[in-house]
């Protein structure tokens, strides 16, 4: 038989619920810990940066603290005479082509390339068939008009003859009239016909003197196309060479100097030749006439040719801001040619020594050429030159700078101005 315990229920026991102070702490706590953790997060990372800016910082201050260190050189004066060496074209003293006066073909030619003629000397003989129909045409005008010439004379001495019987005529019928042999009418007849006669010499004069002026100008134009005909003998003009010849015999060669005038020969005088140099503005002043160069042809490594100049065109090209120069180069030999290369060295005295610097000194900025220039406390400054000429390694300065001065050697960004620099050399 079995007994039933009995049931105890155990209760436990309900916790009392939180008050409205207990939530407010721990909203606080939450917000606590959360504005520690941004603290914390905030002082992490700005600790690094402030570290890195520190260190350039310090960086930077130790860089501008370095005084750069750059190479000089110092300004100095060239030398008293200076040279300057310019291209120039070698050309005839005198050179003239020669052209036929009328149409014509060549019937014999008696010289050729590079033949030496002497003044007066025959070079050429024309045919001229259109000019000698023209000339056989001049003369046949000429006796026709010669021939008019007469028959005007006897037609004057004939009306004159009539003339003097008219006025004879009048004379007695004016007197018969007066005597009343004859009327009046006849007289007046008589008088008319005396009138006539007058106007008949006047005529005859007149027609005559036309006749003298026909032949006059007969005469010229013969005289003008045998004139021409004398030039089917081509002589030379003067003392030279030939430089250009037509190609051979029967060629036809057109009259004038014009596009559709072949010219026959060239005759060049080369025993002294022309050299034309474009002289630039900043040298313009030192040329004048009479001045000694030297001309160079690189076919004659070595050999120096003096040359003087003859002329100046005392102006400028507004192109190229250039003066022409001539200049003349004895050529007893031959040997330079018409047409060749030279170059010209001009010696140049000076009365005031230009200055010099090196051409890696100069740096360009927006307002022209500057250079650093250096003071005596180690400053940098920039100053603005004026380059008269570019001569490679070296330039040659009119303004800006003077003697002795310290210039900068390709400065660099670190040459700044005003900027303290530590010289690596000194030219002073």
């Amino acid at each position: 038989m079995t007994t039933k315990e009995p049931i105890v229920s155990e209760t436990r026991p309900q916790p009392a619920p939180a008050g409205p102070h207990a939530g407010r702490r721990a909203l606080v706590a939450l917000f606590v810990i959360l504005g520690l953790v941004l603290v914390m997060a905030i002082v992490l990372g700005l600790l690094p940066r402030l570290s890195r800016q520190k260190a350039l910082l310090a960086a930077s201050q130790a860089t501008e603290e370095r005084r750069p260190a750059v190479n000089v050189a110092a300004v100095r004066l060239g030398p008293a005479r200076s040279e300057v060496e310019l291209p120039g074209d070698l050309v005839a003293l005198v050179e003239t082509p020669i052209y036929a006066r009328a149409d014509v073909f060549m019937r014999r030619r008696l010289v050729d390339l590079g033949h030496r003629v002497k003044q007066g000397d025959l070079m050429a003989e024309l045919e001229t068939p259109e000019l000698d129909e023209q000339i056989r045409q001049a003369r046949a005008m000429l006796s026709q008009s010669q021939a008019a010439v007469k028959q005007w004379q006897a037609s004057l001495l004939e009306s004159r003859a009539n003339l003097k019987l008219a006025q004879v005529t009048y004379e007695r019928w004016k007197q018969l009239a007066a005597s009343g042999v004859v009327s009046l009418q006849d007289a007046d007849e008589k008088q008319a016909s005396e009138e006539v006669r007058q106007a008949e010499v006047a005529a005859a004069e007149a027609s005559l003197n036309a006749a003298q002026n026909q032949v006059s100008a007969n005469e010229a134009n013969l005289r003008r196309l045998e004139e021409l005909k004398s030039f089917s003998k081509i002589t030379a003009p003067f003392d030279g060479v030939v430089t250009y010849r037509v190609p051979d015999v029967g060629t036809l060669i057109n009259a004038g100097s014009t596009a559709a005038g072949k010219e026959m020969f060239r005759v060049a005088q080369i025993h002294i030749l022309r050299i034309f140099v474009n002289v630039p503005q900043s040298a313009v002043p030192s040329i004048h006439s009479g001045q000694t160069a030297e001309l160079r042809v690189q076919e004659f490594p070595g050999r120096v040719f003096p040359a003087s100049v003859r002329g100046t065109s005392h102006s400028l090209d507004t192109g190229s801001r250039t003066e022409l120069v001539v200049l003349i180069v004895p050529n007893p030999d031959g040997i330079l040619l018409p047409g060749m290369y030279a170059q010209v060295k001009f010696v140049v005295e000076r009365d005031k020594p230009a200055l010099l610097i090196r051409g890696d000194a100069m740096v360009l900025a927006r307002s022209g050429p500057q250079v650093a220039v250096v003071g005596a406390d180690g400053r940098v400054h920039f100053r603005g030159i004026q380059i008269a000429r570019d001569l490679g390694a070296e330039l040659e300065i009119n303004a800006g700078l003077s003697p002795g001065d310290q210039v900068v050697l390709h400065p660099g960004d670190e040459v700044r101005e005003n900027a303290v620099v530590e010289l690596r050399n000194s030219s002073r």
